[in-house]
């Protein structure tokens, strides 16, 4: 499965690359009950999306004998219930079935995967079936193809979008500071015009 549309032609140095051509894909197993902590002793331990943070996981539960594990770096993606959301992993942890970590190989870029799964995240997301959970199985993950260019301008494009995810920071936090100010001075009129 391709998700990037099929019909865009893509420049001449780029290709398709599936998944597990160039990731190491480690699909998530739910390792014993009885190993399972609500205080950080052991790994942490991710289930789903659910543990899910803005770019990384949040610890909830760890595990003292986890059974698939992955490493700080890795991309982290819900294959079950819902399919296709990511993380970043920020330190080493268990996963649970309903993860599948991605480690980059050689040809690779992190970010440029992730802000490419993250774009696709709906066509990602249509991959997964089942009655019971919607999700998706490992060699269905292993065969998504993605556009793949070369590593330099892998790094010109990860470099770009940081350059403007910094520019859409800085115009969110100026708006919630115009925001507070507009409240503040809300508030002020109130009591002025209608003293208690």
């Amino acid at each position: 499965m391709t998700i990037a549309k099929p019909d865009k032609k893509l420049p001449n140095d780029w290709r398709y690359a599936k998944l597990g051509e160039v990731c190491e894909v480690i699909l998530g197993q739910s390792p014993p009950g009885y190993t399972y902590r609500k205080e950080p002793v052991g790994l942490p331990f991710f289930q789903g999306k659910a543990d899910f943070g803005e770019l990384n996981p949040i610890p909830t539960a760890w595990c003292v004998e986890p059974k698939k594990i992955a490493e700080c770096g890795d991309i982290l993606i819900s294959v079950r219930a819902p399919v296709g959301p990511t993380n970043l992993a920020d330190q080493r942890c268990c996963i649970g079935r309903g993860l599948a970590a991605l480690r980059c190989g050689a040809d690779i870029e992190r970010d440029f995967l992730l802000a490419g799964l993250r774009l696709y995240e709906s066509e990602i997301s249509q991959l997964g079936s089942g009655s019971t959970f919607h999700a998706i199985s490992g060699s269905q993950l292993k065969a998504i193809s993605v556009p793949l260019p070369p590593l330099a301008e892998q790094r010109r494009i990860v470099v770009a979008l940081e350059a403007q995810m910094a520019a859409v920071e800085r115009a969110r936090n100026a708006a919630a500071e115009i925001l507070s100010a507009v409240e503040a001075l809300n508030g002020a009129l109130m009591r002025k015009f209608l003293p208690l």
